[in-house]
């Protein structure tokens, strides 16, 4: 998968401040609103089907890209 450009940048909305504060808030705790799945496979992948189907995945839903970006406050 190529880097491809920025679609752009905008502000948070009230809700995604609170889910980034309640996150940095409690620094050490399991993040409640971040979810990660572990799969064990069985048997050969194909490496380039894999990266093929995540790039295609990510190419038709934009909202799976975005990222928030902040500078901690001193």
């Amino acid at each position: 998968m190529t880097r491809a450009a920025i679609d752009d940048v905008l502000p948070l909305w009230p809700l995604q401040e609170g889910l980034l504060f309640q996150t940095l808030y409690g620094e050490e705790k399991l993040d409640v609103y971040v979810a990660q799945i572990l799969i064990d496979l069985d048997g050969p992948m194909d490496a380039g089907a894999m990266r093929d189907s995540v790039a295609t995945l990510l190419r038709r839903h934009p909202n799976l890209r975005a990222s928030f970006r902040y500078e901690k406050l001193s």
